[in-house]
């Protein structure tokens, strides 16, 4: 046969009335799996066998066979192929002999690279490509939309393989598919997340599900873990969504979205952001959703953080007010956000002053972060002897702290004592004049007295004014 026959078959004709209609071999067709057959079926002369009227099962291809064996199996009528254990470089699934197959599967074997993009108008409903030592790396780069005209695909098999990616486009179709990824143990959790999340969510089934697993990342301060979870605790997400309805006030419409899964112990809970920005709000939302770990009320009126008192506020980590009308943090003192908050970032608001002790003793490690630019100090003395120090204390905290600025537009860390620290004056400041001018006083009139008695001893009179002054009862003592 003929490449272009191949490419452009010729219209097939109709069988007779009375002719039964030739059907697939449904012997190993099951639900939600491809066409397949097992390893004791394989032909013992040739590499492919036929398998009734419209399927081909092929074992133990290499390089040099692989092209020539297909192009001698698949006929016109082939819809149904199976390959196994295949040992090639390069899968080409651009080659038009595929295009025609309902169902194609190469399992078991060990596949270099899968290059190219399946042909406009193929009609495969089913790929298996499981088992085969698949990673990412060897899959065709998912910007060139290798898997763009599977428009019939209804069942994905990429089992039991090393992938750390897949182009889950193809589950993001308004058709139902069914997928199994089981065995991939380290595909990350958030693409299953944003499969399970889309509006045809209810489209997607998971083959095997009991044994798909996800590979979820857990930050903390200063060191990243690995967990391996079973993806029905990515199904946490419409618990999510049905707490944010109730977040008050109500009808404010805030966005909730799971942020990372973390282990308390031996449960596993959904650690969730929220975001409330833009909501007009002039006060902190309450009846956060449980584990709410970030919150964003940025650009808003807000005037007060009394709230974060609220129980629902026990988690947070990680609080963003920037852009309000708060004038103090001194309600934070002794709440459980403030002893162990991640970022808190109160820019832009209307703080005058910042009581430092409420955030000192949280300032003992590296890991806080406090933003607070864009707040108009008022500066005295005392902000000069106490904030200025602070800041440039705990400045690898404090990543913006030359933008905190006075009244006049001085950064509070540019503070010069003389130009802050004038106090009014009282006599007590004097004090070591007054001293001075004593002790001077006493000399004169030391060596005034010292000078007239010397005039009397050596002249016999006493100089003026001396000799002037009335005597006194004790002037005897002198003589």
């Amino acid at each position: 046969m003929r490449v272009d026959e191949l490419e452009h078959p010729a219209p097939r004709e109709q069988p007779p009335a009375s002719t039964p209609k030739p059907e697939p071999s449904t012997e190993y067709l099951n639900m939600g799996k491809c066409f397949h057959m097992p390893r004791s079926l394989c032909p013992d002369e040739t590499e492919c066998t036929k398998v009734g009227s419209l399927a081909v099962f092929c074992c133990d291809l290499d390089n040099a066979r692989l092209k020539e064996a297909l192009a001698s199996a698949i006929t016109q009528n082939t819809t149904y192929l199976h390959v196994l254990n295949a040992t090639i470089d390069e899968l080409d699934i651009s080659q038009s002999l595929f295009r025609r197959l309902s169902s194609m599967a190469f399992t078991d074997g060990s596949i270099g690279n899968i290059v190219g993009k399946f042909p406009k108008y193929s009609s495969i409903a089913c790929l298996n490509i499981s088992n085969n030592n698949l990673t990412t790396n060897k899959l065709q780069p998912s910007i060139q939309r290798p898997f763009a005209y599977l428009f019939n695909m209804s069942v994905l098999d990429a089992s039991a393989n090393n992938l750390t990616e897949f182009p889950l486009s193809l589950v993001h179709s308004n058709r139902k598919i069914s997928v199994d990824f089981s065995g991939n143990h380290y595909l990350p959790c958030k693409h299953f997340q944003r499969a399970m999340d889309t509006n045809n969510s209810s489209l997607l089934t998971f083959l095997n599900y009991e044994n798909t697993y996800c590979a979820l990342d857990i930050n903390f301060n200063w060191f990243r873990d690995l967990r391996i979870v079973q993806i029905e605790h990515l199904k946490k997400q419409k618990e999510v969504n049905a707490s944010c309805r109730n977040i008050k006030p109500a009808n404010i419409n805030c966005t909730c979205m799971p942020t990372r899964l973390e282990f308390q112990g031996a449960d596993l809970t959904n650690a969730v952001a929220v975001d409330c920005s833009h909501r007009n709000l002039t006060e902190m939302p309450t009846e956060l959703p449980l584990n709410t770990i970030k919150l964003n009320v940025s650009y808003n009126n807000i005037t007060s953080l009394q709230t974060v008192n609220d129980p629902s506020y026990d988690h947070l980590r990680h609080l963003i007010v920037d852009y309000n009308d708060i004038a103090s943090i001194l309600e934070l003192e002794g709440t459980k956000f403030i002893d162990n908050f991640i970022l808190f970032s109160i820019g832009y608001n209307k703080l005058k002053t910042i009581h430092t002790y409420v955030l000192s003793n949280r300032f003992d490690t590296s890991g806080p972060t406090f933003s607070i630019a864009g707040n108009i100090i008022h500066c005295d003395c005392n902000t000069e002897k106490m904030l200025k120090p602070w800041l440039l204390e705990n400045l690898k905290n404090i990543p913006d702290y030359k933008m905190l600025e006075c009244e006049d537009g001085t950064p509070v860390v540019e503070l010069v004592e003389s130009n802050v620290c004038h106090t009014p004056r009282d006599w007590t400041d004097y004090i070591y004049y007054i001293i001075g001018i004593e002790v001077l006083i006493l000399v004169l009139l030391i060596s005034k007295v010292s000078y007239d008695y010397w005039v009397f001893k050596t002249a016999g009179y006493l100089p003026w004014p001396a000799n002037k002054m009335p005597r006194l009862p004790c002037d005897w003592l002198c003589e």
